[in-house]
């Protein structure tokens, strides 16, 4: 299963992932059928499988476009904190099926939040290397750019997974307290370096 990124006609998919939204919020993911999902909007089901293979290629498409593509298109180091706070906003008011969802699909999604995590992360230690006149270590970057990533990803997830209780506001301070801690342990571990080669 990956998430979807061909080209549909946008009133279409929307109308079928709004659809299959309705759905899930009536009955369990499993229960639900093309016919169902075709029904809801009065389309045939030769219109579904023009665009999608199955329900769960259209699952993903809505992920892809309600949480993926707004996090990531354009995402610069100014402006992550507001693309995070979207996130956990859109999350927030679908609640319901955003959990119903990641019991279906939570490895994609772990996937691609880390993903974008890890390409942010990787941005800020060029950032920090940048400001210290250090030259860049890519093998230790991608380690910790790594580690950065899961941890997001495990924070994002982890909320979800517990009922969104906190607000968008404290998750995006909880995200923010976590990168500034890995900046300083970066530059920390920059200047550790800096002494040993003198």
């Amino acid at each position: 299963m990956g998430y979807v990124k061909k080209q549909c006609s946008d009133k279409t998919c929307k109308m079928l992932a709004n659809a299959l939204k309705e759905q899930m919020h009536k009955t369990s993911f499993d229960k639900i059928s093309v016919t169902d999902i075709t029904n809801q909007c009065g389309f045939h089901r030769q219109t579904f499988y023009y665009h999608f293979e199955d329900k769960y290629q259209l699952l993903d498409w809505i992920v892809y476009k309600d949480l993926i593509e707004p996090l990531t298109e354009g995402i610069t180091l100014d402006n992550m904190y507001d693309k995070l706070y979207d996130l956990f906003t859109s999350m927030i008011n679908d609640k319901k099926f955003y959990q119903s969802t990641l019991k279906i699909s939570f490895n994609e999604i772990s996937k691609y939040i880390s993903k974008v995590a890890m390409e942010v992360f990787t941005n800020v230690l060029e950032e920090i290397e940048k400001d210290l006149g250090i030259e860049s270590v890519d093998e230790e970057n991608m380690i910790s750019a790594e580690f950065f990533g899961y941890g997001i990803s495990g924070v994002v997830l982890g909320w979800a997974q517990k009922g969104m209780k906190e607000s968008p506001e404290t998750m995006v301070t909880r995200v923010e307290n976590i990168i500034t801690a890995c900046k300083k342990i970066a530059v920390e571990r920059y200047l550790s370096n800096m002494k040993k080669d003198q």
